[in-house]
This record gives C-alpha cells, structure tokens and sequence, in this order.
C-alpha cells in the first residue's frame, strides 16, 4: 500500500463521515457587507444586506434553528426571530465569530459560513501563492494599502488558519463566497444595471504584485494537511470572472441583489432536498440560460458535493452531464460508454421519473459524447419499447444514465498450468474461467485466442494469475503478477472472474486513451520528482517526518524506481494555449484506480503558463513484492466552466489478504497487477474521435521490494 500525502486526509474524512450521529448540529455565519465606510462612495455595494437577509430567511424557513445563525451585516433589517444580529461585518467580528462557531462544534457538526461583500488582491505575503498574490475579503471597516497590506482586510490565510482549526476538531466546513477573487475587466449585463464585486487593488493602494492566483480559500489543497472534517467551498464566479450583483426582474428599483445568491436562495426555496453538486449544476443552468449568458460561471469544490445541502434533506447522489451543441459533456473518462442508454432532462433538478426522453451514447470520445433518440424503456428480451419522441429528445438538457454498457474487446490465451507438480487441483478456478467469459454479460467482449492475445492466464499457487502477452509470471518477483483467489462456491467463483475480467478491462481503457494526440489547448507538461530518505532515517519499518529527514527532490528520470520511504512528487506545467483542469490518477498493482490530485477537493486549474508542484505519493517502507505502478495525468481546458475532475474513474482494487482469510475474502482482495505496458490494444476498439481538448499522459514507475524480499 501506499500512503499519499494529502489522501491520508480523505480516509479520515469517510471515516468521519460515518460518526455524524442524529444529534449532530448545524451552525452558521452569515456576513453581508454593503456599506465600506472608509471606500469610495462608488465602491459601496446595495446588495450584501439583501443577501445576507434572504439567506437567513430561506434557511431558517427550510429548518435551521434561527439561535444557531449569526449574522454581521450593516444596513439588514427583518430578520427572523431568534437570530443572533451581531452588527456589521467588521475584521475582528467575522474571524472572532468563527472561532466561537468552532469552539461551539463537536465532531461530526457542520459550520455553514456565508459572506457576501467585496474581494480583491494584495501581493503575497508568505510565499504560497502560485500567482503572487494573496486573495482578501473586505470587511465592513477595511482600509487602504499601508505598506505591507491592506488595512483590515481578511487574507486567504487568515481565513484557512481558522477553517483549519475548525475540520481538525472533526467539523465539516461548507463556504458559500459571493464575492470577486480576480482583478478582470468587468462585463455588464445585458439591459441590467449591474456592478461588480471586485475592486481592483490599484483602488486600494495596492502596489502591482503579479497576475491572480485563484481562488480565496486554500484550505482543501495543502499538502502535508490532515485535517479530520470535510470541507466545500461554493464561489460565485470563475477566477477569471466578475462577480455581479443587479436588480433582478420583478424586483422594487433599485433593490440590488448578488446574482449568484438569487439563484442559489431561488433553487433551494424550489427544491430544499438536493445535493451541493446538483445544486451547483442548477444555478450555473439558470444564469447561463438568463440574460447574464456567459458573464458568471459559478464553481464547487470539496468533498461535501453529494451530500444533502446544509443537511436540510435526504438527497442521494446523482450523476447527470449537462448537453451543448448537441454533444454529452462526459465520456469514457467519466465512465459513460457506447451503447448506454441516458434519460434526457430539461433541468437538473428535476426527479428521475419525470424523463422528457431517452437516448443511446452513439459515439463516446474521452469527454464527450454524441446520442441519438432511443426507444426505451423496453419490456423482456428487448421488445415492446416505447416510441422514440425525437421532439421531447431535442429539448433534453442534462443526462442520466439508466442502462449503462460494457464497451471493450479483450483477449485472454487459455489457461496454462504453470508447475504440473504444484499439488493443486485446477478444475474449478478453469470452469469458473470459462463460465465467465462465456457468460452473456461478457461474451461478446471477452474470447480466447492461441495467440496474439491481450492477456496471458495462468494457473499457480492454485489461483488464476494474469499476466502480459509475453506469458512471463512474476517478472518483477514473486507475487508481481496479478492472482485471482475464487471462493468455493461456483457461482461466486463466476462472478469473482467476471469482476477481475472488468477491472483489468478499465485500467487497459484507461491506458487506451492515453495514446491520444494531445489536444490543441490541453497541453501538460508533466514530470515527476523523487525524494529520497536520509540514510539512517528509516528505523524499526517506520517512515520519518520532516523535511530534514529527506534529501532534496531530484528529477527522477524516465525509469524512475521507488526504494522504502521516498517521495514522489510531480512539477504540472501548462504548456499550451488555454487554462487547463489536471486529474492525477494513480493505477495500483491490484488494478485499483485512485485520485491522488487535486487533493482533498482542491481546485485543479492551472492557468498559462503556471507550473504547480505537489507531493502526491510516500512508499512504504520494506516491501514484500516488488511492484510496476503508474500516473495517469488528464488535462482538459478549463475556461468558462466549472473545474473538471475525473475522481468518478475510481476503482478499488482486489488484494491478497492473510492466509487465514477466509477464500470469499480473499476473492476479494487478492489481485496483484503487473504493469500495463506490455498489453496490446490489438482487439480494443479505438473510440471514433469527436471534437475535444484533451492530453493523456502515463508515467510508469517502480516499487523496489526491500532487500531479500
């Protein structure tokens, strides 16, 4: 196994999960800055106190207990009974407020924490900041540049410090920012009377520091972090967006409201039982289809996506991808393949039941896909369907997939018996094979070949083992190739095969992709780095901490191979024409398929130009086996949307267990992988390419078992 750093983070966090209890409590901030006495009068915003009133009505109206709510807003009037009215939204007051949510919460609590209000920029002060610049909200008694910063304004990293100290108590963390993050030209709306939440540094006295670094709150990606809650973060627009508040339509004049959180208040109102990321899908589908189009684009990140929103209902998680142009924006890479079955919906909040149509994937490419009316549902055997509404069809906005499809070739050899002399009785782990290549679920896709074949089959140790074309078992050691343990049972035996038979299927998919043209615009440059630990520092199978312990990161090579310790780290360059999006993948030696970056929910784009560095895996120390692992980096653009990330690739992997498991066990957990790189896609069917942006690359490496292991 392998510890990344970063993911230990995420273990902790599903464990937590699992200990929020009936009794668990929900608490929140609500902070609405309108006023800046100590700014311009231009710079002073109508709508903060519309927002932070409304917020407050709309979630004690959908059952928050009002004591819980405080709120630091100047200018709000008519709120709730029971709610804490604290006074304007001053430095000390939001911070201090924090805190004592903090100190309030017991694990397993949420902290809901709302601002709306200006942002802006100051240079960086600490020397974390990519861009060199350090992200500040303005409270209501901020001032001007005094030489080292701007008077009383909030700092990412002051706001991360805190946040910090709320998720290692075991708090979840939901941050909900209508606010500027970015100094870009301002776009009015159109026929709207609009200003923005943004105020250039240059207004504040702020000296020129270098180009934006993104997003206010870092608290999700920092490495080396091991925070115990969960947090997410909603922003009103995209990095490189404004921001904007106006009077929506039907609205007294002058009644300024946060254009973000209209719509976000406006959905929850209509709909209180979602998920953040439907939630997200819905505001983004309302102001794209308003009259602001393309000005704002609402983003979401954290690991709270699939949870009800504020804990206000029962929500389950629910995938969909939105359609433009008439194409699917998901695709293999999302796990959507050709021949699935999608019913098509005109809004993302609507119930599965109520589908407008449905719709057949006709061509999957890596992130996007083409679908063609269908007839569905259909009754046994494929007949009586329902009649296609090519009309009904053409209105569908969002996808969901209701049949999804198998869409892979792959060849095994025949079984061969290692050892004849081995003592093992092979019969049943051979009928248990040939069961379930012939089964209906697979025989179409799956057959054996004499030769040319994809995948070797061997019988040793009494178990099926996997290996390349070239028929070599363990050729990296004992136990480097992959083996399958099957219960006793027949028809578990079966569906042990089956399983096997599909997770190597993904992983060979995955590497399929990968041979791709990088994409115009999508380019990454990605290269790994290795750190070894000092000698000395490894003492009874322990790992040392810190950076002293640790040699200094050194370019690891095209071969790169890991001894008991070492880090591997990786410098992401964007080498191209537009931002991009980077998912890190990594794929196990038990075929396991794990997101090792972002971490933790962390934003993932990376703007021309910028090179982002992250330590991504630790090796364990004194391995039995040695192991061939890979990194699989994706990159797709990232302008004008939401951030990518194809953490819905994952797979567990099966691994051996202790030779006192019991085989049902075993069966389970007893894959080792040797790597992928002698596999042929002889038989894999090459995706017809539809129109996308988009680079691949696979970083293979080693694992060294220890000395005499």
């Amino acid at each position: 196994m392998r510890l990344g750093l970063g993911f230990f983070a995420i273990a902790v966090s599903t464990l937590a999960l699992t200990q929020v209890s009936a009794a668990a409590e929900t608490r929140a901030l609500v902070v609405g800055v309108s006023g800046y006495p100590n700014l311009a009068e231009t710079l002073r915003l109508h709508g903060p106190r519309n927002d932070s009133r409304e917020v407050v009505k709309t979630i004690v109206e959908l059952g928050l207990d009002p004591a819980s709510v405080t709120v630091l807003a100047d200018g709000v009037s008519d709120l709730p009974a029971g709610v804490v009215d604290a006074g304007p939204g001053t430095h000390s007051a939001i911070l201090g407020a924090l805190e004592t949510l903090g100190a309030e919460s017991k694990p397993g609590d949420l902290v809901f924490f709302y601002f709306s209000g200006h942002g802006s920029q100051q240079p960086d002060r600490d020397g974390d900041e990519q861009g060199g610049n350090d992200e500040i909200f303005l409270p209501y008694d901020v001032g001007s540049w005094t030489g080292s910063g701007v008077e009383n304004a909030i700092v990412d990293d002051d706001f991360d410090a805190v946040i910090r100290r709320i998720l290692d108590k075991g708090v979840d963390f939901f941050g909900m920012i209508d606010a500027c993050n970015s100094a870009t030209g301002f776009r009015a709306a159109p026929d709207a009377v609009a200003q923005s939440r943004q105020v250039p540094p240059g207004l504040l006295g702020v000296p020129d520091g270098g180009t934006s670094s993104g997003r206010g709150i870092r608290t999700a990606g920092q490495a080396g972090s091991e925070p115990r809650g969960r947090a997410a973060f909603f922003y009103a627009a995209q990095e490189t967006e404004e921001a904007l508040e106006l009077t929506p339509k039907g609205a007294e004049p002058g009644e300024f409201y946060g254009v973000f959180t209209y719509n976000v208040l406006k959905r929850m109102r209509q709909s209180p039982n979602l998920t953040y990321r439907t939630l997200h899908q819905a505001v983004v589908n309302d102001i794209k289809r308003g009259s602001l189009m393309a000005t704002q684009t609402p983003e979401l990140e954290g690991e709270l996506l699939d949870e009800p929103v504020l804990r206000l209902g029962n929500a389950a998680p629910r995938r969909q991808w939105p359609i433009w142009s008439g194409k699917l924006q998901g695709g293999e890479l999302d796990g959507l393949s050709r021949g699935a079955v999608v019913a098509l919906y005109d809004d993302p909040a609507t119930p599965d039941d109520k589908a407008l149509a449905y719709g057949r994937i006709e061509t999957a490419g890596a992130t996007k896909s083409l679908v063609v009316p269908a007839a569905w549902p259909c009754g046994a055997g494929g007949a009586d369907c329902a009649a296609v509404d090519e009309a009904a069809f053409r209105k569908g906005r969002f996808a969901r997939v209701v049949e999804p499809s198998l869409d892979f070739s792959l060849s095994f050899s025949e079984p061969v018996r290692i050892d004849p002399n081995d003592g093992h009785d092979y019969a049943p782990a051979l009928a248990a094979f040939h069961a379930a290549i012939g089964s209906y679920r697979l025989r179409a896709r799956v057959s054996t070949r004499a030769d040319g074949y994809d995948v070797a089959v061997g019988l040793v140790d009494g178990k099926l083992a996997f290996s390349s074309a070239a028929g070599l078992v363990d050729p990296l050691g004992p136990g480097s190739s992959p083996r399958l343990t099957l219960p006793a049972e027949p028809g578990a035996a079966v569906a042990a095969v089956e399983e096997a038979v599909k997770r190597i299927a993904r992983a060979l998919a995955l590497q399929r992709l990968a041979v791709a043209d990088p994409g115009a615009g999508a380019a990454l440059d990605a290269r790994i780095r290795i750190a070894r630990a000092r000698p000395g520092t490894i003492k009874d199978g322990v790992c040392p901490e810190g950076a002293e312990n640790f040699l200094p990161s050194v370019p690891a090579g095209d071969a790169p191979q890991f001894d008991d310790c070492d880090i591997l780290s990786v410098v992401m360059k964007n080498a191209g024409k537009k931002s991009i999006d980077v998912t890190a993948l990594l794929v196990g030696p038990d075929f396991s398929i794990t997101p090792v970056w972002p971490a933790d929910g962390a934003a993932n784009r990376i703007h021309l130009g910028e090179e982002r560095t992250a330590d991504l895996l630790q090796m364990e120390p004194d391995p039995t086996a040695s192991t061939e692992e890979r990194l699989v980096f994706i990159a797709v653009p990232g302008v004008g949307k939401a951030h990518t990330v194809f953490d819905d690739l994952s797979q567990e992997g099966l691994r051996a267990g202790p030779a006192d498991d019991a085989p049902e066990t075993a069966a389970l957990r007893d894959l080792l992988a040797t790597g992928l790189d002698d596999f042929s896609r002889s038989a894999a069917p090459q995706p017809t390419r539809i129109e996308e942006e988009m680079t691949i690359a696979v970083k293979p490496f080693v694992v060294r078992a220890a000395a005499g292991g």
